[in-house]
């Protein structure tokens, strides 16, 4: 009894597991590199991107700003000249690629509330 048990509990954990990797890979979609496009980024396809700012920023952002990316693994290079942020990367962009970490840099220092 106990080994048909083990066998059964065995079988149904399997067939549990085969259904689902399938229905997960069906869920993915796979999008063409202008759907992740962001109109301030320039320079996708190169190493160097550089983000358009559409108003200045305080200076003590974009020094914060700058040390985020500076540590950032993928980056090399962090230039910041007028409204203009250029980044370098260590291997040439997509726009997939770049997409969320533009997202989290807008959200984190560029877009970010202030306190009033």
């Amino acid at each position: 009894m106990k080994n048909h048990f083990i066998n059964c509990l065995c079988f149904t954990t399997t067939l549990s597991l085969s259904f689902a990797f399938p229905s997960y890979g069906q869920q993915v979609e796979k999008h063409e590199d202008a759907v992740y496009a962001n109109p301030l980024v320039t320079g996708v396809g190169s190493p160097t991107i550089v983000y358009h700012l559409t108003s200045a920023l305080a200076t003590t952002v974009l020094d914060e700003l700058t040390v985020y990316l500076e540590s950032m693994n993928a980056i090399t290079q962090v230039e910041v000249n007028g409204l203009d942020i250029s980044i370098e990367f260590k291997e040439p962009t997509t726009n997939e690629m770049i997409y969320l970490f533009i997202q989290r840099m807008e959200m984190l220092y560029i877009n970010k509330p202030k306190n009033g």
